[in-house]
């Protein structure tokens, strides 16, 4: 896990890194008429094997933060599902003829909980890291390169955060209720399939079907909500991104007329400040 931090903070962090990168990359075009073909072509060479040693850098941290992960949340899910499983069968016998329904009750805690568990600690602990690692990477780059950009850009950080705020709110209270529903569906179908002799000699398989796609139609309307409010939560932000950028256009050029700024670096800074606020 410790390796899995570092390997999750360096992805964060490269994203920054190839921004200032691209900044000297840039600049350096932008004044070879003023420069000697030889000099030029140090100048991109040097920019050149920058870019492959962060290549390289990068593989290795995304390689950590993939594998380590993973491994990690393969270990604990799998000692967690040990831990449970032994939980349960310590109960007394009075504990399942109270508290459990049906074995579908156990199979699917047993199986969905760990699997969620494991996907928080393979993929969502990681991408926090990063996310964290990006945001404030990317306002260190940004400052370094050009602080009167960055300063004039972090108001507008908030106006990103908003709306990802309210889709997330959104999307976990409807993920909860889309599991309640599925839940629904599966007892029907796991009551059917374990008494499927009386289901066939009573001629119910088409009640079964009616009632099972009965309880998936409460899942089908929560999903298109689902999409609605990613729907808008994704065009808002663009449309909020593209009015930020009109703005880096207009200030960044104010800031190459007055205060001598060149173009790749009024570029990478304001790229570093969207990058961050999304």
């Amino acid at each position: 896990m410790g390796f899995g931090v570092i390997g999750a903070i360096g992805e964060g962090s490269t994203t920054p890194l190839v921004l200032y990168l691209s900044s000297l990359i840039m600049n350096k075009m932008g004044t070879f008429s003023t420069m000697s073909i030889p000099t030029f072509l140090h100048c991109i060479n040097k920019v050149a094997v920058s870019w492959l040693y962060l290549a390289a850098g990068t593989f290795l941290v995304n390689f950590l933060k993939g594998y380590c992960w993973t491994r990690t949340s393969e270990r604990q899910a799998a000692r967690m599902r040990g831990k449970y499983l032994k939980a349960v069968m310590r109960q007394e016998v009075a504990y399942f003829d109270l508290n459990v329904t049906s074995t579908f009750d156990v199979i699917i805690s047993v199986s969905n909980d760990t699997l969620l568990i494991q996907d928080v600690i393979s993929e969502k602990v990681p991408n926090l890291l990063v996310n964290i690692s990006w945001f404030i990477g990317s306002y260190i780059a940004s400052f370094a390169m050009l602080w009167r950009l960055a300063i004039v850009g972090i108001p507008f950080t908030i106006l990103l955060i908003i709306p990802g705020f309210i889709y997330s709110k959104t999307l976990m209270g409807l993920a909860r209720k889309m599991r309640e529903e599925y839940n629904k569906a599966g007892a029907i179908a796991e009551q059917a399939i374990s008494s499927i002799r009386t289901v066939y000699s009573y001629v119910g398989e088409n009640e079964t079907i009616n009632a099972f796609s009965n309880a998936l139609e409460g899942s089908m309307s929560l999903g298109i909500k689902q999409g609605l409010a990613k729907g808008l939560a994704i065009g808002s932000n663009n449309g909020i991104v593209f009015g930020i950028w009109s703005f880096m256009c207009y200030y960044g050029s104010r800031l190459v007329m007055d205060h001598g700024a060149k173009g790749g670096t009024v570029f990478s800074a304001g790229t570093a400040i969207t990058a961050a606020g999304l």
